[in-house]
């Protein structure tokens, strides 16, 4: 009997230990908008909208993140329309509100660093955020926070990362691990 209510003892402990442990954890999901139009090459580049494939694209990784119960907190995108577009057409599949979407101009204008300092400034309540942005900035902020070096990081492409902090004023300053790397075109091989 008494080793019963030690083995149960055991799993309650075990079981808050998790609770505590998923409870420190950050997750930042970095996506690259979704192939864009060039078709009217006298709009400015913040302007370019998404094209068919970027659309399809769209919903290809937004089920994907659904069926895989990858639900953000907190959606930040860069304010162009490639970028806003993406992260609309994600957030609808995952059922994100859309009017909680915050438009950042750092992720266009700025530089990894300065993206770095942005999600410090994020409220720790959020513990799951997803960044929509643009290359090459997005490659060198994966390469601050995991040490990964991306061959390429195609249009729509999807690299989430665990991180082990507790706020996100201490994102940067321990290696995070990479959780998750797909794209549409993987995607549809499988």
């Amino acid at each position: 009997m008494k080793f019963i209510f030690f083995d149960h003892c055991l799993a309650e402990c075990l079981n808050l230990w998790k609770i505590v442990y998923f409870l420190q954890m950050k997750y930042l999901t970095i996506i690259r908008h979704a192939k864009s139009s060039w078709d009217h090459p006298d709009l400015d580049d913040i302007a370019r909208p998404l094209n068919e494939r970027g659309e399809s694209a769209v919903k290809i990784i937004g089920i994907y993140l659904r069926e895989n119960h990858l639900i953000p907190d907190l959606i930040i995108s860069s304010p162009a329309t490639r970028a806003i577009t993406t992260a609309n057409g994600i957030a609808e599949l995952v059922l994100f509100d859309l009017k909680k979407i915050s438009i950042e101009p750092v992720i266009y204008f700025g530089t990894s660093s300065a993206i770095l300092e942005m999600l410090k400034q994020t409220d720790n309540k959020f513990s799951d955020v997803f960044l929509f942005g643009h290359e090459p900035i997005l490659s060198s902020l994966i390469y601050q926070l995991t040490k990964t070096t991306l061959e390429k990081f195609p249009t729509c492409s999807v690299f989430r990362i665990s991180l082990e902090i507790k706020s996100w004023h201490d994102i940067g300053s321990k290696k995070g691990k990479c959780e998750i790397y797909v794209n549409p075109k993987l995607l549809m091989e499988k």
